[in-house]
């Protein structure tokens, strides 16, 4: 297999599904403002492959030729003057101390391993067992330790049908059941 082929093939293996459909909008201003959106997010845009379209392998090997080790995602400032030149005033490049949340410059596929979104919790609570525990308050109540209803999931019983909600906060991960009817 040729090196560009094998390369893209592992640069888009290892992009969050948000990023893996980013070449299928067509529109380059919709394509720019998914972009920016997935930016904000937190996801790491590099602008030329993921918005411009551009050749991830080439770009790459670009990068790699003027000597750059990492570039600015799309939300970083961009670097003031190149990895090969120095200037009087100028911030000057440091390949070893790249800013968190920058584009590492490499051609090896080793540092691009798939993206495994975490698996997704199959329900384990036998058939029976009430997931849905003591009132909280007004019409919230707790969930029962163990139970792994997915966020959504609906369970009646003779006090009402119930909502599942989980939530994740700075503080970890919440389950509670919303009583709905």
């Amino acid at each position: 297999m040729n090196n560009q082929l094998e390369f893209n093939q592992a640069y888009w293996a290892a992009q969050p599904p948000e990023i893996r459909a980013m070449p299928g909008i067509e529109d380059q201003q919709e394509r720019s403002k998914r972009a920016a959106e997935l930016a904000i997010k937190g996801f790491c845009i590099d602008v030329p492959i993921l918005v411009y379209g551009w050749d991830a392998y080439l770009v790459m090997k670009l990068r790699s030729d003027f000597g750059y080790a990492w570039v600015p995602s799309a939300l970083q400032p961009p670097v003031s003057i190149s990895p090969t030149l120095s200037a009087p005033g100028a911030v000057a490049y440091d390949a070893t101390h790249p800013p968190s949340g920058s584009i590492r410059v490499s051609l090896n596929v080793q540092d691009y391993p798939p993206f495994n979104p975490p698996p997704q919790p199959t329900p384990q609570t036998p058939a029976g067992d009430n997931p849905v525990g003591l009132q909280s308050i007004a019409t919230l109540y707790l969930s029962v330790p163990g139970e792994t209803y997915q966020d959504g999931a609906r369970y009646t019983d003779s006090r009402g049908t119930f909502a599942k909600h989980v939530t994740i906060t700075p503080f970890g991960r919440t389950n509670y059941w919303e009583k709905i009817a």
